[in-house]
């Protein structure tokens, strides 16, 4: 019996902390399907559900970040339609007690859509790398906050990708100058 025990127990121990690294894995990527699902809703997703036989794919993104007294929610998940398949990708951004929603499509290709008028209208607009540069001007005093974004613009590919990144780096530095997150995502989608 005792050596029964002395084999068991290691064994048992590994199995441990297998099973605990693959809870802490999922708890680890932070994807709220429920919470991403609600702010994924809207006309944007039944435009592509109804008009265009969508199916709903899995949400890959459910993520929430704080700067200040600014909130940033993003979720995205794909959906194939007959357009082929898109990643729809939904921004909400609270400051200053105003909420100001981005919904969008992104296709393989990178090239961003959005509904207007009942239609869904491909975007093509400024550079977001020239956009920001004019939108910050040359004043020193904001040159970290700048630089940060720029460099989540030129090392990332896709608006997504670019938009986590941008909320992952907003910060006390961007805070303080005086720039709205609204206007900085209007850069990135290219308006």
């Amino acid at each position: 019996m005792r050596n029964s025990l002395k084999t068991l127990i290691p064994q048992l121990s590994f199995m441990l902390i297998l099973l605990s690294g693959a809870f802490s894995f999922v708890h680890a990527q932070g994807v709220d399907t429920a919470q991403a699902s609600i702010l994924l809703k809207g006309d944007l997703q039944n435009h592509l559900l109804s008009k265009l036989g969508g199916k709903l794919g899995q949400v890959k993104v459910s993520e929430r970040f704080t700067a200040g007294n600014s909130t940033i929610q993003i979720a995205a998940r794909q959906v194939s339609s007959r357009l082929g398949t898109v990643d729809q990708i939904t921004i909400k951004i609270t400051e200053a007690g105003k909420t100001q929603l981005f919904s969008l499509t992104q296709s393989s290709d990178g090239k961003l859509s959005e509904l207007r008028s009942g239609q869904l209208v491909a975007i093509s607009g400024s550079n977001p790398l020239t956009c920001i540069t004019q939108l910050f001007g040359s004043a020193s005093s904001c040159g970290t906050c700048k630089t940060k974004i720029l460099n989540c613009i030129s090392q990332n590919s896709g608006f997504l990708a670019r938009a986590r990144c941008i909320a992952r780096s907003f910060d006390g530095s961007c805070i303080s100058c005086g720039i709205s997150l609204f206007t900085v995502y209007n850069c990135l989608k290219g308006n």
